[in-house]
């Protein structure tokens, strides 16, 4: 029996940190596609003859194939394998990268950002499930707290990136780039990293496997994390989307308002050590609430801020300010999709998938909200990040009790049916009580720890039949 925090082994040709950074690649590959191009907006406009509005209609595009093929490669991997579906992916991502790069129209270039999203949407999605194949719940969530923080660099990092080659080269050159990256990727996965989902663990049927969706649907314990990532990425890219606007405000140059994002990279690869650090000392729910605090302060300092009416070089403030906010994130993300992906094993493709999806929409919704409110009013944009919070807090309380009361109530029958099967064998079998049965969570537990405690501390065939 494997313990929490014990890795399946893998074979000796694969190392911990080649496995690291291909994990990392394919996590953070698809959120640097995205970016790289931003400061290439106005040039690959100019190139094609076309509106920019045509241009950042692509960036929507991008979004859509990410949360698409999010949906759809979860629980084609659960039933066929994780390594065939990231092969594909990535083959698909590096033609659609070149696609873009040569790309002689618009129209081309706007369907190799499309099919671009599609194939980089394997990574994201299957990079989470190798994670959740490979190790227990604890050291998945290290191992998680390991790689977010490139992704949450990468964002940051990639109009850096994007802006020097546009300059020094060509709008063209950032495509090239993802390409190379891509077929590195590629090659790695295929010549030295095994398949982490044996045939004895996959779903016997893609029908049987795309069903795994409305049940996960109806399990208060996956919409407990999964509120978590919506309302983190909510607010975050709420703030990316309104905050060029709040900068142009205060007087800043273009030119300049790209390096006001690395502190926001800062305070969540911050977050993200520091949840690393103190996930095996410390329960997952209760560093969760610690990551919601820090959201809620971070909130509180923007909106005071906005209150203040500061401007200039005291507005810029919020540099500050935000970070806390993103080191609230630092817990929020890789620990709730850790424990999310890790609490429904048998179909860990397909949760990864919804999750990421889901994600995904809470950041469109985000960016939706944030295009409504008053155009650079950092007040405003205060009370969406306040507000988000809130709403973030009030759904994961009420979810973990809802799956602290199912967990309960499952415990309750298995009890009675243990009781029944005593009687039943009475005659010709000892005398076997409840507690042989079951294995009940501490009466001290707190609802998480209720509902997870089958999760990340029993046997795997427990396990699988309590994410079931």
């Amino acid at each position: 029996m494997r313990t929490a925090s014990t890795p399946v082994p893998t074979p000796a040709r694969t190392s911990y940190a080649l496995l690291l950074a291909v994990l990392c690649s394919l996590n953070a590959g698809g959120l640097f596609a995205s970016d790289i191009n931003l400061p290439g907006v106005p040039d690959t406009a100019q190139a094609f003859g076309a509106p920019v509005a045509s241009v950042q209609w692509t960036f929507s595009a991008f979004m859509i194939g990410i949360a698409v093929s999010q949906a759809v490669y979860g629980p084609i991997s659960d039933a066929y394998g994780r390594k065939r579906v990231i092969v594909f992916g990535l083959g698909l991502f590096v033609a659609a990268s070149l696609v873009c790069a040569a790309a002689p129209t618009i129209e081309v270039f706007g369907a190799g950002r499309l099919l671009q999203a599609l194939g980089a949407g394997s990574g994201m999605v299957l990079g989470r499930a190798v994670i959740s194949d490979l190790y227990e719940e604890k050291e998945a969530a290290r191992t998680f707290a390991t790689v977010m923080p490139i992704v949450g660099v990468s964002p940051s990092v990639a109009p850096l990136i994007g802006g020097y080659l546009t300059s020094y080269v060509s709008w063209r050159a950032p495509f090239a780039v993802t390409a190379l990256i891509g077929l590195t990727t590629l090659v790695v996965m295929v010549t030295r990293i095994p398949e982490s989902l044996p045939p004895q663990r996959r779903s016997k049927h893609l029908a049987a496997t795309l069903r795994g969706y409305p049940r996960l649907l109806t399990r208060p314990l996956f919409w407990a994390y999964t509120a978590n990532l919506a309302v983190a990425y909510g607010g975050y890219f709420g703030y990316l989307a309104a905050s060029p606007l709040v900068f142009e405000k205060m007087g800043l140059a273009t030119e300049t308002t790209s390096y006001c994002y690395i502190t926001v990279s800062v305070g969540y690869v911050a977050g993200n050590l520091t949840s690393r650090a103190l996930v095996r000392r410390h329960r997952i729910d209760r560093l969760l609430w610690t990551g919601h605090g820090f959201f809620l302060a971070g909130a509180l300092l923007m909106l005071a801020l906005g209150l203040s009416g500061a401007g200039g070089r005291w507005g810029l403030l919020v540099l500050v300010f935000m970070p806390v906010m993103t080191f609230g994130n630092g817990f929020l993300l890789p620990l709730s999709m850790s424990a999310g992906v890790t609490a429904f094993r048998t179909t860990a493709g397909s949760a990864s998938g919804l999750m990421g999806a889901l994600q995904l929409l809470g950041a469109s919704l985000g960016i939706f909200l944030t295009s409504r409110l008053p155009a650079g009013d950092l007040f405003a944009l205060g009370w969406f990040v306040l507000a988000a919070s809130a709403v973030g807090g009030v759904l994961f309380a009420l979810f973990l009790s809802l799956a602290g009361r199912e967990r309960a109530g499952d415990d309750t029958r298995a009890g009675d049916a243990a009781a029944t099967a005593t009687v039943t064998v009475a005659p010709t079998a000892p005398l076997t009580t409840a507690a042989t049965l079951t294995t009940a969570a501490p009466a001290t537990a707190t609802p998480l720890a209720a509902a997870t405690t089958a999760v990340g501390e029993r046997p795997r065939e427990v396990q699988e039949a309590v994410a079931e």
